[in-house]
């Protein structure tokens, strides 16, 4: 990443891929949580239930095994 934490509060739309960003970097979840006290809407795509997804708007559970790939790079 190569801005401050802090620009993410001016975001529109977040998103967070296979990374539990609340447990793991709770300093920068800080910042999504108020881009999203500013109407922000937080994407988080992961495998597993964390508490990023549940304060994510939308939670996209992928499956691994079984889901085409989500991001080509």
């Amino acid at each position: 990443m190569t801005n401050h934490w802090a620009d993410m509060q001016h975001a529109k739309t977040i998103l967070v891929e296979g990374s539990n960003v609340a447990e793991n970097h709770p300093m920068a979840f800080k910042w999504i949580r108020k881009a999203q006290e500013n109407g922000a809407k937080i994407i988080h795509v992961d495998p597993r239930f964390t508490r990023t997804s549940a304060t994510a708007d939308v939670y996209a559970r992928i499956r691994p095994t079984r889901t085409p790939p989500f991001s080509t790079r």
